[in-house]
């Protein structure tokens, strides 16, 4: 996961260049949904999870990558640090809170495709706020 994370974060700088930020960002967490709900299908072999693990983490953090630049337009200079750490901060509670929730709704009896389901859709929570901000000259 790792690996294809840091590929992910490679490849969408050099393809934001070419296409825009929040596009790429939208279609990176649109696509790290589908590939959380996968998991939860589960794999026929460690070689099947690995892959899997690896195209997840190449969108997963290729989508924080586009957070990242996102928050650079978003924010007025004047509150671009402030909100900046502030975004950075929701999205490592994130982080924290999305394993102990997965735990317990596995722990209630809920399947796992159920459970990756269930944390798919912040990821595409993340894409409809993308898709509902207002457009700005430098996007």
């Amino acid at each position: 996961m790792s690996l294809g994370g840091a590929i992910g974060g490679a490849l969408f700088g050099l393809i934001a260049t070419r296409i825009g930020v929040r596009p790429l960002t939208v279609c990176t967490l649109l696509a790290g949904a589908l590939m959380v709900a996968h998991f939860g299908r589960g794999a026929p072999d460690l070689d099947g999870l690995k892959s899997t693990l690896a195209v997840t983490g190449l969108f997963t953090n290729a989508a924080i990558a586009g957070f990242y630049l996102l928050f650079a337009q978003v924010f007025p200079t004047h509150v671009r640090a402030t909100g900046t750490g502030f975004a950075i901060g929701v999205g490592r509670g994130g982080a924290v809170l999305a394993p102990i929730i997965a735990g317990y709704l596995l722990n209630a009896g809920l399947a796992v495709r159920t459970v990756a389901l269930t944390m798919a859709c912040g990821s595409l929570l993340a894409a409809a706020a993308l898709l509902a901000l207002r457009a700005r000259d430098s996007d």
